[in-house]
């Protein structure tokens, strides 16, 4: 009672000063506190979660990156962040609510929606607004990260926080991203469950994916972070010409298919099959770290939507 009777006073506290606009002072005089100890209850307020300020940064588009993009990669739209002084992770989280905002105006009712996962397609689902539309299924198109990743951001927990945003049913891939050999995977395909799954992502309107580099950084490259490869294997594969993880295959820097074992063995859609049903494939990106994976997404023709900033596109055509 007396920790909710704390939170109960630092719940009005704050909506006297950040909602009915009075100053500490006159807050101060109606609850018997200084104007310093209401400053401390405010800001205990926020190391409690009780206010959550946020900062809606104005979205600004490079159009002649965008033109560029859709001129010489054949795409159907392109949304450029101009990059500012913003950060890595501020310009990630604004690229994220472009991604949102056409989302927005795309998704209808009776859609199939297709995702992967990552920090990226992270920020495009958080930064949509709650839709309730109806007859809606999201299917993960890709195997799980596992234990070692931040959940939040893995495929199973991505595909159920973006159904829970468009009041859509939920269809989970019941596996890892990689299995230990190619003959596994192969198995693991044949299953129903499996098959049901690959059946209804096929049948997806439009796939989220984001776009991975091939490097030892636990930042940027989700599959060295994840634990999935260690420092010599991601080293082996970039001196085999891996540049790019999309949808968990790893591609050249043409956006060809890597001839390497890792390739046999991964679970995930048959990007191929998407391209061919002329189904809208999204990618999603940001920062000069991947610039190469971009590209070579691009290059192979994997991509019919991109949302990314200045820094991750400027090096392509300079």
């Amino acid at each position: 009672m007396e920790k909710l009777s704390r939170r109960q006073l630092l719940a009005e506290v704050a909506s006297l000063y950040y909602m009915e606009k009075k100053t500490q002072s006159q807050i101060g005089k109606d609850f018997g506190y200084s104007r310093s100890g209401i400053s401390r209850l405010l800001d205990e307020a926020e190391r409690e979660g009780i206010v959550e300020i946020t900062i809606n940064h104005p979205i600004q588009r490079d159009l002649y990156l965008e033109q560029r993009l859709i001129h010489d990669f054949g795409l159907e739209a392109a949304y450029v962040l101009k990059q500012g002084q913003h950060e890595y992770d501020q310009a990630l989280h604004l690229v994220g609510r472009l991604g949102a905002m056409y989302l927005e105006q795309y998704l209808r009712s009776s859609m199939v929606v297709g995702i992967g996962w990552g920090t990226s397609v992270y920020e495009v689902v958080d930064s949509l607004p709650y839709l309730p539309l109806e007859d809606v299924n999201v299917v993960q198109v890709v195997g799980a990260i596992g234990s070692k990743s931040n959940p939040q951001i893995d495929g199973p927990e991505i595909s159920s926080f973006f159904a829970d945003k468009l009041n859509a049913s939920n269809h989970s891939m019941h596996s890892p991203l990689f299995l230990d050999s190619k003959e596994a995977c192969l198995s693991l395909k044949a299953q129903k469950q499996i098959i049901d799954t690959f059946n209804l992502a096929y049948q997806s309107d439009f796939v989220l994916l984001g776009i991975g580099t091939i490097d030892v950084d636990n930042r940027f490259s989700s599959l060295y972070r994840s634990g999935f490869l260690n420092e010599m294997e991601v080293r082996e594969i970039k001196e085999k010409g891996g540049v790019c993880n999309f949808c968990g295959i790893i591609f050249d820097e043409d956006g060809k298919f890597l001839d390497i074992d890792i390739n046999y063995r991964t679970m995930a859609v048959d990007l191929n099959k998407f391209i061919n049903d002329k189904r809208k494939i999204i990618g999603v990106a940001a920062g000069t770290e991947k610039t190469e994976a971009i590209k070579a997404a691009l290059k192979g023709g994997w991509i019919n939507v991109l949302f990314t900033d200045q820094k991750a596109i400027n090096p392509i055509f300079n």
